[in-house]
């Protein structure tokens, strides 16, 4: 399996009505995609100083579902017409999930 990891800095006016928004946004896009595994979403907690706003993780089962998931028109879409307008900045990383190998094709 793989883990997507994404992390957003929000422009200075974004509010936390907005969050909201994005949050009943993300729940409602989870249904609309079948390759997801696991899929977490929210604010940061303020636990650490320096981290960024918000974060989602989403977890495909092989390493090409990365860009199914990326590349569904539910993921541009919501992208397009909510993220953006509120992101300052975005981060991602994919890791592979604990004990988990593919073969040696499919890694990479």
């Amino acid at each position: 399996m793989v883990i997507h990891l994404v992390t957003f800095r929000w422009k200075e006016d974004v509010t936390p009505g907005a969050v909201a928004g994005l949050c009943d946004e993300l729940a409602a896009f989870r249904r609309q995609v079948g390759c997801l595994v696991d899929y977490h979403f929210g604010p940061d907690l303020g636990l650490r100083q320096g981290n960024a706003d918000f974060g989602v993780m989403a977890v495909v089962g092989t390493p090409a579902e990365v860009s199914e998931y990326l590349d569904h028109p539910a993921h541009k879409e919501l992208f397009t017409r909510v993220i953006a307008p509120m992101c300052e900045s975005r981060t991602a990383v994919q890791i592979e999930a604990p004990g988990q190998e593919w073969p040696a094709a499919e890694a990479g």
